[in-house]
């Protein structure tokens, strides 16, 4: 009888997976100026949907739409997808002043192509004039089950860099 029920679960999740698929992804990237803790981060999540379009995104408390830094346009039969602008963030870690830029992830221009419904962020981190990160991938690729950057620390006294990844299954 348990293995009837995986069996069950198995494909129904198999045969609801398409629908997801082609549904519009939103990426929610937070960003945290911890001085106190004297570290940065950036947390990488992400809804489908109303769900993703209906979250309360705000600059104020520190979450980003990157469908916000692009923009949709009409070409005869076809939606293209560009970029058009970054985020830049300042935090002052150990005496240190940190700039994050944070660039959308672009897996298909083509907005009703494979993938064109998805986007990522790319990340690049400086202390000062020294590069620490520089267009990090969130996502590689839009599909698959390649590793997904769930999350980024920057410590400000060693300026270390830690990413926090995990499998594609395990982030969606």
């Amino acid at each position: 009888m348990k293995l009837l029920a995986k069996i069950a679960l198995f494909l129904i999740c198999i045969l609801q997976m398409p629908l997801a698929w082609s549904e519009r992804t939103y990426p929610i990237i937070t960003y945290t100026c911890d001085s106190k803790d004297d570290v940065l981060k950036i947390k990488n999540e992400v809804k489908w949907g109303e769900a993703g379009k209906n979250f309360a995104f705000s600059a104020k408390n520190g979450t980003y739409n990157p469908w916000q830094w692009v923009e949709i346009v009409d070409r005869n039969d076809r939606k293209l997808v560009r970029q058009t602008k970054s985020i830049e963030l300042n935090c002052k870690l150990s005496g240190i002043v940190y700039r994050v830029v944070l660039e959308p992830r672009l897996f298909n221009p083509d907005f009703n192509g494979m993938c064109g419904k998805k986007l990522s962020v790319k990340v690049s981190v400086y202390a000062g004039n020294d590069v620490l990160l520089k267009s990090k991938e969130m996502e590689r690729f839009c599909r698959g089950n390649t590793k997904v950057i769930r999350g980024i620390k920057v410590y400000g006294k060693t300026r270390r860099v830690k990413l926090y990844e995990v499998p594609r299954h395990k982030f969606y």
